[in-house]
């Protein structure tokens, strides 16, 4: 074959390949979902995660005419579900729905059984500031609850270890409060939330489940960890107002897939999450419940899942904590 003829039929052979991998991408796009998916929580029922779990979940499945199954899996601050997911086919079949204890567990664990890495996020559209609050037998404002724990061991508790609950909980006790207090963790939300309740724990730091306890006048909010005040909980003042500026803390819900999953489903995922939850009536129905919503890209999301792995570990090397 002479130069010029080889030329020209590797040039097509590369455009038929390109062509290939276009219609196999949308191939893929098109006939996903046939099936069931399941959504693997990283805490227990009716925390942070699994309420958005929950919802945008039964919006996928009337989206897409198929069924989501939600997981709970809590454990190991989330590891237990990251690692599933981690190690499960990546046919957009099996979702993670996790914290921002995920970008915390990079550091603050000395070895775990799957790497950040292994999972891609699809989608990162909820977050909520971190909220204190304390039983009704307990002092409800920041100084007189400060005032009351120096000289004490008080308990504070948080769903799980190395939560952004608990690391934002930790550097506001120990490094601006200088209180010692001594973390009581939980596999989940709704387990903390029932302990503070019923008064097993001097205080609680969540985010989003502590609101409507707020609201029932079932707990006393102390503050929340943001640069405004909390709209659904308006009377609870912001730790700037308390006596602490510059501390806000936050947790995210993300939700990711195993990293070698076909980038078409990821982007098919990523629109059907950010318009569900930018639909108008969603929106206010999660923004009433506590939820800061953001619509973020598939290269938004891993850009900031970045920045969160970065920011926490300094956090979490702050405050000297860490878990083999």
């Amino acid at each position: 074959m002479r130069p010029f003829q080889r030329g020209v039929w590797s040039a097509g052979l590369a455009v038929l390949a390109a062509l290939a991998v276009d219609v196999g991408g949308a191939q893929a796009q098109n006939a996903y979902p046939s099936k069931k998916m399941t959504m693997v929580v990283g805490f227990s029922a009716g925390g942070f995660a699994d309420t958005l779990a929950r919802f945008v979940g039964q919006k996928l499945s009337d989206k897409f005419g198929q069924s989501v199954v939600i997981e709970n899996r809590g454990g190991a601050g989330g590891n237990t579900a990251a690692a599933q997911v981690a190690k499960a086919d990546a046919d957009g079949y099996t979702i993670l729905v996790i914290t921002t204890a995920m970008a915390i567990n990079a550091s603050l664990y000395e070895k775990l059984n799957y790497s950040i890495n292994d999972l891609t996020p699809i989608a990162m559209p909820g977050s909520s500031a971190e909220t204190f609050a304390v039983p009704l037998d307990r002092p409800g404002t920041v100084k007189d609850f400060v005032a009351w724990a120096k000289g004490r061991e008080f308990t504070f508790a948080t769903a799980g270890v190395g939560s952004g609950s608990h690391v934002a909980a930790e550097h506001f006790y120990r490094n601006l409060a200088k209180i010692k207090g001594s973390h009581v963790p939980f596999r989940g939300g709704s387990l903390a939330m029932q302990a503070v309740l019923g008064g097993q724990v001097d205080s609680i730091t969540a985010s989003l489940g502590t609101n409507p306890h707020i609201l029932a006048g079932k707990l006393k909010g102390l503050a929340v960890a943001s640069a405004k005040r909390n709209p659904v909980i308006p009377n609870v003042p912001t730790f700037a107002e308390a006596g602490y500026p510059g501390f806000e803390a936050g947790s995210w819900v993300g939700f990711f897939v195993p990293a070698k999953t076909d980038p078409a489903i990821v982007s098919k995922l990523n629109a059907a999450i950010n318009e569900i939850v930018t639909e108008k009536a969603n929106n206010a129905h999660l923004a009433k419940i506590g939820y800061t919503l953001t619509v973020r890209s598939v290269p938004e999301s891993q850009t900031f899942l970045k920045g969160e792995v970065t920011k926490w570990g300094q956090w979490v090397k702050n405050v000297g904590i860490s878990v083999k």
